[in-house]
C-alpha cells in the first residue's frame, strides 16, 4: 500500500536523524495508536500519556532501534506493551499477561447511514461482537482494520502463525453463523472501530 511505503520512508528518515520526520511520524500514527490504545483501556489520559511516552522513548532510543519493515506494527506492539505496563502500575501488580488485556470494540457507523438503519446495524454489530472474546476481537481488528499480516498479528498476540489464522477463521465462522447474512460480514468488518 502507498500509505505503508510513505510511513516506511518517514521511519527511515527519522532513523537517519531527521527531526521533521519524527514530527511526521507522530502526526501519521498518533490517531492509529490512540484508537488501538482505547481498545484496551477507556481512560483517554492514560492512552495519551502512553503515546507521549512511546514517542519520547523512540526518540531517546533512536540509535538503538532497528530498521522496521512495518513501522505501524512496531509502534502498535510498543503501544500495547506501554498500555500493559500502565494497567499493571494502576492495579499495582507486577505483570499483566497479554491475553489478560481486555479489548473493547465499538460500532463505527458509516457517515452515509441514516438513523434507523444505523440503529439496526449497531444492534446486529453488538450481538455479534458479544460472541467474540477479547483476543478474537483484537485479531479481527488488526487484520481487517489495520491490515496487518498474520505474522505481525502473531507477534502482537504472542501466539504462532497458524494459531492466528485459526483464530481469525473461527471468529469469522462464528460471525457468519450468527448473522447468516452474507452482506453483513463485510459491513461488520468495515465497522469494527
Amino acid at each position: 500500500m502507498e500509505k505503508d511505503k510513505i510511513l516506511i520512508e518517514i521511519w527511515s528518515q527519522f532513523m537517519a536523524g531527521d527531526e521533521t520526520a519524527f514530527g511526521e511520524l507522530f502526526e501519521k500514527t498518533s490517531d492509529i495508536l490512540y484508537r488501538y490504545g482505547m481498545k484496551f483501556i477507556s481512560d483517554e489520559e492514560v492512552v495519551k500519556d502512553c503515546i507521549q511516552d512511546l514517542f519520547i522513548k523512540i526518540h531517546t532510543n533512536r540509535p538503538l532501534l532497528t530498521k522496521s519493515g512495518n513501522p505501524t506494527f512496531y509502534l502498535l506492539l510498543s503501544m500495547k506493551n506501554m498500555i500493559r505496563d500502565a494497567i499493571a502500575r494502576e492495579q499495582r501488580i507486577t505483570y499483566v499477561a497479554p491475553e489478560e488485556l481486555p479489548f473493547i470494540a465499538i460500532y463505527q457507523p458509516d457517515e452515509d447511514e441514516n438513523g434507523e438503519e444505523d440503529k439496526a446495524t449497531k444492534e446486529k454489530f453488538e450481538q455479534v461482537i458479544n460472541l467474540l472474546n477479547p483476543r478474537q476481537k483484537e485479531a479481527i481488528y488488526l487484520r481487517f482494520q489495520l491490515d496487518l499480516s498474520y505474522e505481525e498479528i502473531s507477534l502482537l498476540l504472542g501466539i504462532n502463525y497458524q494459531s492466528v489464522r485459526n483464530l481469525i477463521h473461527r471468529s469469522i465462522l462464528k460471525i457468519k453463523k450468527k448473522m447468516r447474512l452474507s452482506g453483513f460480514l463485510f459491513l461488520f468488518l468495515q465497522s469494527f472501530g
